[in-house]
């Protein structure tokens, strides 16, 4: 098995699921979302499993679990870390990450040298430049943000050389000066 989808499930149900995984050493792909309803401990075994090394994942899929928020992202993070230079694919869309859950993920994303793509759409932060210091980042997805969290956005991609995507999808909140900071990028 090299990819699993993990949706639906309560707390006890999910913590079951990933502590199954340590022996998943081929898995590639891991899709945790949505609805899964998981308490601190889910998220504590999620990151024992991450920091394992003993899947070295190219994709992660966590979407529409908004059980991860600040505290979260902060205890993933140190799981991000684990996977490292592998990891190809990661979307965190609709997780209620705000601007400390963001920091956290900022510095996880500094041990991810082979990112390509980062879906952030959906969260509540307002700042985002750190993001840049990830230069293999070629295609980010970004929707449903504010207007300060969009124009933070865009100015950190200016420095990004290998950007080849960029989607800017439905209802982010934009105001002429974000629109303006998108006319710079282009």
């Amino acid at each position: 098995i090299r990819n699993i989808n993990i949706r639906d499930l309560n707390n006890d149900g999910f913590t079951s699921m990933i502590r199954g995984l340590h022996s998943f050493s081929q898995l590639e792909g891991l899709t945790i979302g949505p609805r899964n309803n998981v308490d601190p401990d889910g998220r504590s075994e999620l990151r024992t499993l991450l920091e394992s090394g003993v899947c070295k994942l190219k994709r992660l899929c966590l979407c529409w679990n908004n059980y991860i928020g600040n505290e979260g992202m902060g205890v993933l993070s140190n799981g991000l870390i684990g996977i490292g230079s592998s990891l190809k694919y990661l979307s965190l869309s609709h997780n209620s990450i705000g601007n400390e859950g963001l920091s956290s993920l900022v510095d996880a994303l500094q041990t991810c040298t082979g990112l390509e793509t980062l879906h952030l759409s959906g969260n509540g932060f307002s700042f985002s430049e750190g993001i840049a210091r990830n230069q293999s980042i070629r295609n980010i997805n970004i929707r449903d943000l504010n207007n300060d969290g969009f124009t933070s956005m865009i100015r950190g991609l200016h420095s990004f050389s290998q950007l080849e995507g960029l989607t800017i999808g439905p209802r982010n909140n934009v105001d002429p000066d974000g629109r303006s900071e998108l006319r710079t990028l282009l």
